[in-house]
């Protein structure tokens, strides 16, 4: 149970630091960038409220605290199904990445749907991914590092699971992009 414990803790801590500086940072520079690549938004309304151009205090820390709350959703979920993924940390952080990715892809799409009227759509969705990928990188790395997982091999209906929870994201997050460009 301690191990347990500490694990989750440990992932909530690393996917909140990570989030609220990778991802925080990441979000608000390609926030910025997105403006700049199309200036006839200025002035323009998000999804979420925000007012494209505009440079606050406020958003910025709105972003950084979305992004260490999906941070801490990224470091507890690591911290999950970690048991079910392979052995070796480079494809635990692969999957992850790649499963993480589509997740959350998918759904800034669909919970943004009206602003990719307006933003640049290639630009959007490049921005984003290069955001989650880089957010949900350290966090398996950094998890293993101070709470390391027990030894243990997955089988093949574990194996067979996650490729299919993989599979299934990826398919998720295809039909999202699909519909911005629709």
């Amino acid at each position: 149970m301690r191990w347990w414990i500490r694990s989750l803790a440990v992932g909530a801590a690393v996917g909140f630091a990570v989030g609220l500086i990778v991802g925080g940072t990441l979000g608000r520079v390609f926030m910025r960038v997105l403006f700049l690549a199309k200036h006839d938004t200025l002035g323009i309304e998000t999804a979420m409220g925000a007012i494209i151009g505009d440079f606050t205090a406020g958003g910025t820390l709105f972003i950084c605290a979305f992004g260490a709350g999906m941070g801490i959703l990224l470091g507890l979920s690591y911290v999950c199904v970690r048991a079910l993924m392979p052995a070796r940390i480079r494809w635990r952080a692969t999957i992850f990445v790649v499963a993480a990715t589509g997740l959350m892809l998918a759904r800034m799409i669909n919970d943004n749907r009206e602003d990719f009227a307006v933003v640049p759509v290639t630009l959007s969705i490049f921005l984003m991914v290069g955001a989650v990928v880089v957010t949900a990188t350290p966090v398996p790395l950094l998890v293993e590092r101070f709470a390391p997982d027990r030894e243990r091999r997955p089988g093949p209906v574990a194996n067979a699971a996650v490729g299919i929870g993989v599979l299934a994201i990826v398919a998720y997050a295809a039909t999202a992009v699909a519909s911005v460009y629709g």
